[in-house]
């Protein structure tokens, strides 16, 4: 017998063992589905706009512009072309410089020493001698003298032929000779002192070079709004330059734009799966893919919106409205700002002020979209009003970071944030039961319409097992009170209530709350055929369930509401009667609640049979008290809450709430105050 049961235990190891593991492919197949969908839509929404809008639309460098540009923020750059102009002419002014040369300057000595000495014959051609000896002896030696003293000042003056030029004969006028007198004394001269400088290249390209650098770069201020190139005008490098800084992209493919965005989505996509991680209940496949077509959508709409109008469009209102009505809070926040902000730099561009701009406006529609605007919706009407009035607030947001960051926008931005939050609001109701519909997701506003008494499946209970409908309107009630107490999701709750027993509708008159008084089928039956009627139920409610459709979330808790309960009493019955049967034979298939939603409903349903089968009122409160306490402990009891995780304090809470509610309905009139008898004052 012990190796039977050891053999067993290892068999229910290898199962749990195979399972897990199959578990595990299945999400990690399911995460990685959801990171290609998005690496694939991404990338064929860049590829497509630069294929069909920017290649035809945008700059070419070396080509003139087909639009103008206006500057997008505020910059601070370089005119590298009015800069190398203004150094250019600085340079150009340097024509020459010219250098003595140290053996050219000794011979230039030795000639003025010459002339000193009278030594004119190796120095002058023969007409010039000719003609200074023709002179008079008075006129040869005042211009001897003359070329002797003009000639040691040029020498050292002179910093160039012009200058040499210019100073002989400024030096000539002041003398006291006579004007033919000075232009014998020049000729001399001129031949005394040439060539005394010559042009040095090496030195006139250095102080070309130094007077440039001198030059300070021309720098240039553009603010939001400003014109940055003319359309027609010629895109030089410069001015591509200062475009790619403002975030227009060239007509080239964008190779980087594309790298960059897809590394941002492979890294953030493990972020809200990091995030699931956490939860008890783990997204299904159709959920995530729900998430990915949400993206995807949201992602295109942003760039046809962005290319149609050019503004901010505000997808991010879009994400956070499928999302907060449709998923768990916590995990909707970090995918609106992620993909909210993945939508800016797919439509946008990269530039750090668009960047900016999508992260404050992704977490503010995060923060306060599940919060304030979306938490109770009513009816469509008052969603869409809820989604306008979220959408102007991120359009006063995005107006407020345009001024403050810098970023350029114009009148036209505050009309089209009034827009958008219409047409927003609009597409997402619109879409909104298609989500639904596609991937079997549940939206608060869905739960509003299962819930409502003219639901088909509803009707059919109100009519063929009235008992049945009461009663699921008291575990409904007993259920949501509980959720709201503990902040659960009580729509969902209620609705699960609602349709919990819907398998009763096959064989109604079976169920104990749709008899006739003094009626009973089962004491014309026997006991095992009897659990098995009572326990089909449970599979005919799924059956019911899968012909109309209903969500998976709902059908949990046709499925899970009895756990792997017993039939206690039609088991004690068949063994009274002596019948060879076994508890097994009386315990419904299961599984046990695996949501909190699924467990608390099943308490109320619990509680709700026990006290209605007294059939007469209660005594006191404490009575109803002790019986709603010995309800619920005997499902802990059973092992039916195992895998829930409600603390003592909740089930503290669940426990009040479900008093709270039936003693208003199930009491006599001796029953006390519920202060009076816990001793609190009124």
């Amino acid at each position: 017998m012990a190796g039977g049961e050891k053999r067993k235990r290892q068999i229910d190891k290898f199962f749990y063992q195979a399972l897990t593991k199959f578990s595990l492919e299945e999400q990690n197949r399911q995460y990685f589905v959801f990171r290609a969908i998005l690496l694939l839509v991404a990338a064929v929404l860049i590829s497509g706009n630069w294929y069909f809008i920017d290649r035809r639309q945008n700059y070419t460098v070396g080509y003139p512009a087909d639009k103008t540009y206006f500057a997008l923020t505020s910059a601070r750059y370089e005119d590298k072309a009015a800069t190398l102009e203004l150094r250019q002419k600085a340079a150009s002014r340097i024509i020459d410089v010219m250098v003595q040369d140290e053996k050219i300057a000794a011979e230039v000595s030795r000639r003025l020493d010459s002339v000193k000495n009278g030594s004119y014959a190796s120095l002058f051609n023969a007409p010039l001698m000719d003609l200074f000896n023709s002179l008079s002896d008075g006129s040869r030696r005042r211009i001897t003298e003359v070329v002797e003293k003009i000639g040691s000042r040029v020498r050292d003056e002179a910093a160039d032929r012009e200058g040499q030029t210019s100073l002989i004969w400024k030096y000539l006028r002041d003398s006291a000779l006579t004007q033919s007198e000075r232009n014998v004394a020049f000729q001399m001269l001129d031949v005394v002192l040439n060539p005394s400088l010559q042009s040095d290249a090496e030195m006139t390209s250095r102080l070309r070079e130094d007077v440039s650098d001198q030059i300070p770069a021309v720098i240039r201020e553009v603010r939001p709004g400003s014109v940055l190139v003319q359309k027609g005008q010629l895109v030089t490098p410069s001015i591509a330059k200062l475009l790619q800084s403002q975030g227009y992209p060239d007509a080239r493919f964008p190779f980087k734009h594309l790298i960059f965005v897809l590394l941002i989505i492979a890294a953030w996509s493990f972020w809200p799966v990091w995030i699931e991680s956490g939860f008890k209940d783990k997204l299904s496949y159709n959920e995530w893919m729900y998430i990915a077509a949400v993206l995807s959508v949201s992602w295109t709409l942003e760039l046809v919106f962005a290319r149609l109008g050019g503004g901010y469009s505000m997808a991010v209102l879009a994400i956070t409205g499928w999302l907060c009505l449709t998923l768990p809070v916590s995990l909707s926040y970090h995918v609106i700002v992620g993909g909210g902000v993945i939508s800016v730099m797919i439509a946008f561009g990269t530039d750090p002020g668009i960047i900016a701009l999508g992260c404050v406006v992704a977490s503010f529609a995060a923060g306060i979209g599940r919060v304030f605007f979306l938490e109770s919706p009513n009816n469509r009407v008052s969603i869409w009003k809820d989604l306008f009035i979220l959408g102007l607030c991120l359009g006063v947001v995005s107006v407020c970071l345009h001024w403050g960051l810098g970023i350029y926008f114009d009148y036209k931005l505050p009309i089209s944030c009034v827009l958008y939050s219409a047409v927003w609001a609009t597409i997402i109701l619109a879409l909104l039961p298609l989500w639904e519909n596609l991937f079997d997701v549940l939206s608060q506003l869905r739960l509003l319409e299962l819930s409502h008494p003219s639901q088909p499946l509803i009707k059919r209970i109100q009519i063929e097992a009235p008992g049945t409908y009461h009663h699921t309107l008291m575990v409904g009630t007993l259920a949501e009170a509980a959720a709201d107490q503990l902040h659960m999701n009580g729509l969902l709750v209620r609705a699960g209530a609602y349709y919990h027993d819907i398998g009763k509708l096959k064989n109604p008159r079976f169920f104990v709350e749709n008899q006739l008084q003094g009626e009973n089928i089962h004491d014309k039956i026997s006991p095992v055929l009897s659990g098995r009627i009572l326990i089909s139920h449970v599979r005919d409610g799924l059956e019911i369930a899968e012909e109309q459709k209903l969500p998976k979330a709902l059908r949990r808790f046709i499925d899970e509401n009895h756990g792997t309960t017993v039939q206690k009493y039609f088991y004690e019955k068949a063994k009274a009667l002596g019948e060879n049967v076994t508890e097994d034979q009386f315990r419904y298939p299961g599984p046990r609640p695996r949501s909190r939603e699924t467990a608390l409903v099943m308490l109320a349903d619990s509680v709700e049979a026990a006290v209605k089968a007294r059939n007469k009122p209660f005594d006191d409160l404490k009575e109803l008290q002790a019986l709603v306490h010995k309800v619920i402990y005997s499902k802990i009891d059973a092992n039916q809450l195992k895998d829930v995780d409600f603390t003592m304090r909740e089930m503290s809470v669940i426990e009040n709430c479900f008093v709270e509610i039936l003693r208003s309905s199930y009491h006599s009139r001796e029953v006390k105050d519920i202060a009076e008898l816990t001793g609190e004052k009124k």
